[in-house]
């Protein structure tokens, strides 16, 4: 009887243990990567630079480890939160002979989509200490060792830091290897927590030195920790900063000064300043650029102050952004609305030199919504309208994506005094979970969403923005009253939406990559290939990363 067939025969016994079936599921995870119980663990090496910190707290309990340790024939194994080999302590020849011949060195990656199941990997994936006994080995590589591994969660940001792995050749690994690989563990968690809390001291340091002008937009980045005052908290949005993030985590960043253009469209320069002692940590010092007025060009009409475009994805909330801005224009008043969409549906030609004239004539705001389906001729007109508009009917004009407008259609953005841009779902993550508890409120005010709930919420794409989430939560509340509960679970959530991906642990660093990759596929239609050359890396690197960060992208 092959292996495979074995551990499904056993799985099916009465007794099966919660262990067996962690094994069980693990095997089942390393054949669905595409493993092999016959592959090799892989050669090529990776950088691991970035595992400094985790080694420098790891480094004296090793040490200490290795003096209690001496006289075994067993091995300590430290890899990162990817599941890269970052130290190897043996204390026999006998396992240290076998570690090189399988090939474990540092910088090798030994996750569970690489290697299969083992106690480096498997952990990683459940998140919990696990023994792997010889025979449980999903390579034929590794089934002369045992092993007990168990990860290091980091105590201030609650993501995994790295795993701690005790290996010894035996068919069982010795049961003294647990607690004492807990107890390692708490002690590399403790040295991490340490490190953290000066880390957020220094970095808290450098933010009160340089936040006390008013007059000047500050933040301070860190791993875990974010700091703005009041004018950065206004001019700043999650999405700038997952950008600032990205620069205070490139180890080249030296004190420079940059020019940036923020998700609102305010221009900035922006001084950035790595903080002395830390790794990962900038301080932001910045305010908007104003440019002077320019004089009007002899024969050029300025648009008026009063035309205003709104463009983003489908279901961002245009239409209710449209209409929030018409009355602010014009408290009281209703606007009047011409919906191209429903005209062309309709069978009718959307007339906007009537539009507009009306609105005038009425002194009424006018909202155009749809405009990127309009012909040449009424987007010149439009256009010519942006000109002279008066305070008391304003123009709104509603489009799809700035970035995949006509030529007619962004001359006519272009020309709009004001530029409202709805950020998409995807890049309001900080926002999401009270933007569902809001809708969900609306829908049933006595339902509540669960954390794992919230955490599915989180790992979506959203595509289709706030229509797919108000649709989602309806199906949820209505699968939630029929179980006569009032708090929404995951298995409330349509299936396509109960997975929780990666995605809902990165960190901010992680994040913004995503975001970037999202994006760089959606620009060019999914094409991996075109994706990963406007990215600037190969194919296998996008490929490794998209299942990293849980991205759900077709054909993988």
């Amino acid at each position: 009887m092959c292996h495979v067939c074995l551990i499904d025969t056993v799985s099916l016994r009465p007794d099966r243990t919660p262990r067996r079936q962690v094994i069980e599921h693990s095997w089942r995870r390393s054949a669905m990567s595409g493993v092999r119980p016959d592959d090799a663990v892989p050669e090529r090496v990776h950088d691991i630079d970035s595992a400094d910190p985790l080694l420098d707290a790891a480094r004296p309990i090793l040490d200490d480890a290795a003096a209690r340790l001496s006289d075994t024939d067993v091995s300590l194994l430290l890899v990162d939160h990817e599941c890269r080999m970052v130290s190897r302590v043996a204390f026999g020849t006998s396992v240290e002979r076998r570690l090189d011949a399988i090939g474990v060195a540092p910088g090798v990656p030994l996750g569970e989509d690489v290697v299969g199941t083992t106690a480096l990997g498997t952990p990683a994936e459940i998140r919990g200490g696990v023994v792997v006994n010889s025979s449980e080995h999903y390579l034929e590589q590794l089934r002369s060792i045992s092993c007990y591994g168990r990860p290091i969660i980091h105590p201030a940001t609650r993501r995994l830091a790295g795993i701690i792995c005790m290996s010894e050749i035996a068919e069982r690994i010795n049961p003294l290897a647990v607690p004492l690989v807990d107890g390692i563990v708490a002690d590399i968690a403790d040295r991490l927590l340490d490190r953290s809390r000066a880390h957020q001291r220094r970095v808290l340091d450098a933010f009160q030195r340089a936040a006390g002008r008013r007059d000047l937009a500050v933040a301070a980045i860190g791993d875990d920790l974010q700091l703005t005052n009041a004018l950065a908290a206004e001019l700043l949005s999650p999405t700038d900063i997952g950008a600032f993030r990205v620069l205070a985590t490139d180890p080249a960043l030296r004190a420079t000064t940059l020019p940036l253009t923020l998700v609102s469209g305010a221009e900035i320069e922006v001084a950035v300043e790595p903080v002395a002692g830390t790794r990962g940590a900038a301080l932001f010092r910045f305010r908007p650029v104003v440019s002077p007025p320019s004089p009007p060009t002899p024969g050029v009409r300025v648009p008026s102050p009063t035309s205003i475009a709104v463009s983003g994805e489908p279901g961002t909330g245009r239409t209710t952004t449209a209409r929030a801005l018409a009355a602010d224009a014009a408290p009281g008043v209703g606007p009047a609305l011409l919906d191209v969409a429903d005209e062309l549906i309709a069978g009718r030609t959307p007339d906007v030199a009537a539009a507009v004239a009306g609105a005038r004539s009425a002194g009424v705001p006018l909202i155009v919504d749809g405009v990127d389906l309009l012909d040449d001729r009424s987007l010149a007109l439009l256009t010519r309208a942006t000109v002279s508009a008066p305070t008391s009917s304003p123009l709104i004009v509603v489009s799809g994506p700035r970035a995949q407008a006509t030529p007619a259609v962004a001359a006519l953005l272009g020309r709009c005094a004001t530029r409202v841009d709805p950020l998409p779902l995807r890049h309001r993550t900080s926002e999401l979970a009270a933007i569902a508890s809001g809708i969900l409120a609306d829908i049933d005010p006595d339902l509540t969403l669960s954390g794992s709930a919230t955490d599915a919420l989180l790992s979506q794409d959203w595509p289709g923005n706030f229509s797919e989430l108000v649709a989602v939560l309806r199906e949820a509340a209505t699968a939630c009253r029929t179980r006569m509960a009032r708090v929404v679970e995951t298995t409330d959530l349509p299936a396509d939406h109960r997975t929780t991906s990666r995605a809902a642990h990165l960190s901010g660093r992680e994040q913004a990559e995503r975001a970037a990759i999202v994006d760089a596929l959606e620009r060019v239609g999914g094409n991996k290939v075109r994706a990963a050359r406007d990215l600037g890396i190969s194919r296998t690197t996008l490929y490794a990363r998209i299942r990293a960060l849980g991205i759900q992208a077709p054909g993988l």
